[in-house]
């Protein structure tokens, strides 16, 4: 795995920055959650099957982060977490290139680029496993 920067073209946008911006609209949605003003339906595979679903656990881990509680935002959604930390990690060095007039470039190898691609089928599903055992 190699990382590294490259002069950016005229024109060309921080798609790692675009990415980022949905984050900041968290604590609008926890604020209008804690005032009450939307109610939170029941997870539909959830009342179905009686199993959560992948995102099961989503909201309250949000608020929970939110509230400075990590561990509990972990235990109660890791894989939600993680994408969340990731995202921001990824928007700021994007952000931070893109003020240089650089551009962030990950280049994998092929089994590096295999392992991505077989992790984004593996985590979701552990990340179930994981939802399922817990009773989330």
């Amino acid at each position: 795995m190699r990382l590294y920067t490259v002069e950016r073209r005229p024109g060309t946008v921080p798609v790692g920055a675009l990415l980022m911006i949905p984050l900041f609209a968290l604590p609008m949605g926890a604020w209008i959650l804690e005032q009450g003003f939307y109610e939170p339906a029941t997870c539909g595979l959830k009342v179905a099957l009686g199993i959560p679903c992948l995102s099961c656990g989503s909201t309250r881990a949000t608020l929970s982060l939110l509230d400075g509680n990590f561990l509990t935002a972990i235990s109660l959604q890791p894989l939600i977490v993680s994408i969340y930390f990731l995202i921001a990690a990824w928007g700021l060095a994007s952000f931070g290139t893109f003020l240089r007039d650089r551009k962030l470039i990950l280049d994998l190898t092929r089994i590096e680029d295999i392992a991505f691609k077989v992790s984004l089928v593996a985590l979701p599903l552990l990340n179930w496993a994981y939802l399922i055992w817990r009773g989330v």
